[in-house]
């Protein structure tokens, strides 16, 4: 799948100017998974990124998984377990950045 990522994504507008663009996407799928404090790490990426809000609503439209706008999704769908380790601020926060006014849950 994260072939599917670097294929379908390098065509995207807002790709340039990403956080994430040159970071390993492991980070985003696997890696994230397997470590809370790595998943807090990318969380912060996605925080202070320009283009969260681009990203999260790519995902959500296109049915992605892995980290997109700072969100854990599977097929498009917030995933609770894999957004576990987030706290109610950081909720917030993403809230606020990817422009939801409503609970992402």
């Amino acid at each position: 799948m994260v072939g599917k990522f670097q294929n379908t994504m390098l065509d995207k507008e807002w790709i340039p100017y990403a956080n994430c663009r040159n970071i390993d996407r492991e980070f985003f799928f696997d890696k994230y998974e397997e470590d809370q404090d790595l998943a807090k790490v990318v969380d912060n990426i996605c925080l202070t990124c320009p283009v969260i809000r681009d990203c999260f609503s790519h995902a959500t439209s296109n049915e992605e998984w892995g980290v997109w706008g700072g969100v854990y999704l599977v097929d498009g769908e917030i995933n609770a377990a894999r957004n576990a380790h987030k706290t109610e601020e950081i909720w917030k926060e993403i809230l606020a950045a990817v422009g939801s006014e409503d609970d992402l849950f």
